[in-house]
C-alpha cells in the first residue's frame, strides 16, 4: 500500500497488524518495530552507503548544495524524450535535468509535477526558475520530495488531474484520521461534479477542505495534497476558474 511509504505504517504492516500510522511520540528510534527502537532508512539513502564508504563521507557532502548535499536519484516519465531513472548532483539547474538530461518532452506539456502526487505543481513557465534541492523548490512554493518527474499534458483538464489526486488519496488513505480519509473524498467529489456536471465549486469551502487537511492530517498523505492543489489553483486559474463560482 501507498501508505507504507509513511514509516510508522511500515512497521504496523510488518507486524501483521493494518498499515495505519501511529501517532508520535514515540518516534520508531524510541520505540518502533515489535516495541524495540528501530531506524528506517529508505533504498536511496542505502545506495548511497558504497561511495561514502569508498570516497569518504567528506566526498559526498561536498557534492550539492550546503543545505542539500550529496546526489539525487530522478525518475523522468515516458513524456521524456530520455526518459528513465537518472542520478544527478543536487543543486544542478531544473531546466537543465529537463531539457539537456531529459531530452526535453516529445509532445506539449503544461506543468510537471515533482514529488510524487503530494508534491508540487511546476508550471512549465516555472522550471528555469529552480534549481534541484530542496531550498530552491520550498522558496518556489512547491516540494522536491523523492524527485521524480511526471508530465501533465497541454490537452489534459487540470480539472480532471486533480479529480485524480483527492481519488488517489482516498483510495491509499489508512482511514485513521478523518481529515485524510474524509476530506479526499469529499474533494474527489467537488471536481468530479464540477468537471462532469457543470457543478461551481464553492472555493471558501475548498480553501476550508485544504487547511483542515493540511493541519489536521496524521501524515503526509492528507497533509500534502493540499500543496499540488494549491499550486495548480495559482498558476492555471484562466483554466480553472471557470468551475468556481
Amino acid at each position: 500500500a501507498y501508505i507504507c511509504g509513511e514509516e510508522t505504517a511500515l512497521l504496523s504492516s510488518i507486524e501483521g497488524q493494518r498499515p495505519e500510522v501511529r501517532i508520535r511520540p514515540p518516534y520508531p528510534t524510541q520505540e518502533g518495530l515489535f516495541n524495540k527502537p528501530t531506524i528506517v532508512n529508505n533504498v536511496e539513502t542505502l545506495a548511497a552507503i558504497p561511495f561514502i564508504i569508498k570516497e569518504g563521507g567528506s566526498s559526498y557532502a561536498g557534492k550539492g548544495t550546503e543545505k542539500s548535499s550529496g546526489t539525487k536519484l530522478v525518475s523522468l516519465d515516458s513524456f521524456f524524450n530520455n526518459p528513465g531513472m537518472v542520478e544527478v548532483d543536487m543543486g544542478i539547474s531544473f531546466k537543465e535535468l529537463i531539457y539537456n538530461i531529459g531530452g526535453g518532452f516529445r509532445l506539449p506539456v503544461k506543468a510537471v509535477h515533482v514529488g510524487g502526487p503530494l508534491g508540487g505543481i511546476v508550471p512549465v513557465s516555472k522550471i528555469e526558475d529552480l534549481t534541484l534541492d530542496f531550498e530552491s523548490f520550498q522558496n518556489n512554493g512547491f516540494l522536491l520530495g523523492h524527485a521524480g518527474v511526471v508530465s501533465i499534458p497541454e490537452d489534459y483538464p487540470m480539472v480532471k488531474y486533480l479529480e485524480h489526486l483527492f481519488d488517489f488519496t482516498a483510495v491509499e488513505s489508512c482511514g485513521k484520521c478523518f481529515p485524510c480519509s474524509i476530506g479526499s473524498v469529499r474533494g474527489r467529489e467537488m471536481f468530479e461534479a464540477a468537471s462532469e456536471n457543470d457543478h461551481k465549486i464553492d472555493r471558501q469551502l475548498l480553501d476550508d477542505l485544504l487547511e483542515t487537511m493540511e493541519v489536521g492530517s496524521l501524515c503526509a498523505l492528507g497533509g500534502g495534497l493540499p500543496l499540488g492543489v494549491k499550486n495548480a489553483l495559482q498558476y492555471f486559474d484562466e483554466e480553472l476558474k471557470q468551475y468556481f463560482k
